[in-house]
């Protein structure tokens, strides 16, 4: 796995602004369309409305000049997906669908492809760090938070007492969204331990001993494998048990969204 370091954020505020525009609403960091915040709330959905791939792999993008001293930033979280995976990054020409990154308050995404301007909100205050832009391009891409996982409750309890009453839509369980691969603890679309507490206690806990949730470093080998799953990239490798062990070697740590 990726190095145990971790870059740890406590500032829950830089994450969980909370605004709606145009009909869409904030759930944490992941900007939903109506159809999406329904599909959370009911569990219905018409095909093709939860997350949509984009078209070929590519994703054009338009860097803002609000966000132009994360540029560096950008570019090498850009570059760490296309390394790692099948997907492509190209500056915008005429595409209808593209990402723009820029600087709002709170660091946030949509969710998968919308076929029009969507937008990575980058604050300047505590949201130009590598793994964090990693983690919202995640988003962009289709990527929902590992712990809204169906199977969640098998790996992590969800300790609802301790959760700031107005995040706790963000723990939400949806009823599909696997690649197939086992639970990742150490995914970088994984909350922290006490993300979004009220009291200063855990507000996930790990079922099993000694791993860890919310590192901020970068893709996990699972990451990387759900992504070549989901953009059906070749040569896909699915050593399934070897990174399940593996997934044992983080040290707890907490971080936000």
């Amino acid at each position: 796995m990726l190095g145990v370091a971790v870059f740890a954020l406590s500032l829950c505020s830089v994450w969980c602004e909370y605004v709606q525009d145009e009909g869409d609403s904030m759930v944490g960091d992941m900007r939903l369309t109506p159809q999406q915040r329904m599909f959370i709330e009911t569990g219905i959905a018409s095909r093709g409305t939860v997350t949509k791939p984009w078209p070929n792999n590519e994703v054009p993008y338009v860097i803002d000049g609000s966000v132009a001293g994360a540029r560096g930033v950008i570019m090498s979280a850009m570059e760490e997906w296309s390394r790692k995976t099948c997907i492509r990054f190209k500056p915008r020409t005429n595409e209808r669908g593209f990402i723009r990154f820029f600087a709002e308050k709170g660091c946030w995404s949509n969710v998968g492809h919308q076929g029009y301007e969507q937008r990575i909100s980058l604050q300047a205050r505590g949201c130009w760090h590598h793994g964090i832009v990693v983690h919202e391009i995640g988003h962009a891409l289709g990527f929902w938070h590992e712990q809204n996982r169906q199977d969640r409750d098998t790996y992590v309890t969800i300790h609802h007492q301790n959760i700031q009453p107005d995040a706790r839509s963000n723990f939400f369980k949806l009823r599909s969204t696997s690649t197939s691969t086992p639970y990742d603890y150490g995914s970088i679309m994984h909350y922290g331990a006490k993300d979004f507490t009220i009291n200063g206690k855990l507000t996930i806990e790990v079922k099993r001993k000694g791993v860890s949730i919310g590192q901020r470093n970068g893709l996990s080998e699972m990451d990387v494998m759900q992504a070549q799953i989901l953009f059906q990239c070749p040569a896909v490798d699915y050593s399934f048990e070897r990174l399940i062990s593996e997934n044992a070697n983080h040290t707890l740590a907490e971080t936000t969204c």
